[in-house]
């Protein structure tokens, strides 16, 4: 039996002017700091050396008397059978650290993505969507250190039935990001999903998309969602589409931004006395910030959202949430969906009949594709500024910031010269493509 008790060591009040230590038996002390604290320590020796050792089992308020003896029990048969205490124990530290779950480590990852700052907001919330959407149910309680390939191959086998293939070979990327990341901080040995290849789940990458609208097709795009915004304003539907949504496509026809950029627009952002909208670097997908020079159409379209959401942060705000939100970018895609008719689901209307039901299919990130077509084609902009509108960047750093300085008032003149264009040819009668060509 050991020697403290219960009383004694409550009566241990009055620190000395040193650290000193109370036995119990057995390599079992009690150590009294010169500030009071009280903590246990077992000391033992090991090895050929038979050195002595020691190792803190917790403080007094943390650990009894009658749990410290436990541990003595347990840490004196190890140092019988050979096994310096102090390893088992780091050892017993590591494996607890190693096992997390797939959904601690997925939190974990996208928690460090976040302050490292290297990718967009768009980025990491694509990312967490997918995580949510597809992944999470079938791996998110299995611990990161037991995940193999059939567990992600069962995960990516269901995407594929649900005929998502561009959405599982993206998954497939979410899940070798977060793995990676594992590996790097040793929760995993081995990452499974490096074994894996897109077309093991009939995910390859299809072909670079070249689908650019023609003017006409603009043009009845165009007219739609006026159409659109006008039934909204008669009878004010839900099943109808906000002025919001229809404002923001036009504003992608305008631009030629991305739809994550424009979904997200600020008002803070705005200068519509300069005319230019100015996108922060963690809003762009490269993570450079960009300056657009917004049109008079652009800016009129604007000014007809303040009344609706002057008083939220964001230019196309849902209208849901006291604290303001602002749409999804998946919403613009579903308003082409629902002007196509092709919305699937018990939602499905033919929604104004289907007014772009006989176009060619095409989608909101083709709108971009298309403005920037039509910068060429009609206003004869040169690549390298059609380049810098839709802020892509040179793998020149040089020649980046060269392009920066230069090109801004060409840029500037484009945008402009594009919303007169707009205003004149699709937002109003159309005229035809040869008078068109020759407008400078």
């Amino acid at each position: 039996m050991g020697k403290l008790t219960i009383k004694y060591i409550e009566h241990q009040t009055d620190p000395k002017n040193k650290e000193y230590r109370k036995p119990d038996g057995e390599g079992l002390f009690l150590r009294i700091r010169p500030n009071g604290a009280k903590s246990w320590l077992f000391c033992f020796r090991i090895g050929k050396d038979r050195t002595w050792r020691q190792m803190t089992l917790g403080s007094l308020k943390d650990v009894s008397l009658k749990e410290a003896r436990e541990q003595l029990k347990a840490l004196k048969q190890l140092v019988k059978d050979g096994i310096d205490p102090r390893h088992a124990r780091a050892a017993t530290k590591q494996e607890n650290i190693q096992a997390v779950s797939m959904q601690v480590l997925f939190d974990s990852w996208i928690e460090y993505i976040k302050i490292a700052k290297e990718v967009s907001t768009t980025w990491i919330k694509r990312h967490e969507d997918r995580w949510r959407l597809h992944l999470k149910k079938v791996l998110g309680s299995i611990l990161a250190r037991d995940i193999t390939r059939a567990h992600l191959s069962s995960a990516l086998d269901a995407m594929t039935r649900k005929g998502i293939k561009e959405e599982t070979r993206k998954a497939l990327t979410t899940l070798n990001l977060m793995l990676d990341y594992a590996l790097t901080r040793h929760f995993i040995e081995v990452n499974p999903a490096r074994m894996l290849k897109p077309k093991d789940f009939s995910a390859t990458a299809g072909k670079p998309r070249d689908r650019a609208l023609a003017l006409p097709e603009l043009r009845k795009l165009w007219i739609a969602l006026d159409q659109a915004s006008d039934l909204l304003d008669k009878d004010n539907s839900v099943s109808k589409m906000s002025v919001i949504t229809t404002s923001a496509i036009k504003l992608l026809i305008l631009t030629g931004a991305r739809r994550s950029e424009v979904a997200g627009m600020c008002w803070s952002e705005l200068n519509l006395e300069t005319k230019e909208w100015i996108l922060p670097s963690e809003r762009t997908k490269n993570r450079q910030g960009h300056i657009i020079y917004l049109s008079e159409l652009s800016i009129e379209i604007i000014h007809a959202l303040k009344p609706i959401s002057g008083n939220s942060a964001f230019v196309f705000d849902t209208g849901r949430y006291s604290d303001g939100g602002h749409i999804h970018e998946d919403s613009l895609t579903g308003v082409i969906a629902r002007l196509r008719g092709t919305t699937k689901g018990t939602k499905k209307k033919s929604y104004i009949d289907a007014p772009l039901a006989d176009i060619k299919p095409f989608t909101v990130h083709d709108i971009r594709r298309s403005a920037a077509t039509a910068w060429g084609e009609y206003l004869k902009a040169e690549p390298h500024v059609i380049e810098k509108m839709l802020n892509h960047q040179p793998l020149n750093k040089l020649i980046a910031t060269y392009q920066r300085a230069v090109y801004a008032q060409e840029q500037k003149n484009i945008w402009e010269r594009w919303g007169s264009f707009v205003d004149l040819h699709i937002a109003n009668e159309y005229q035809n493509v040869t008078a068109l060509r020759e407008i400078s």
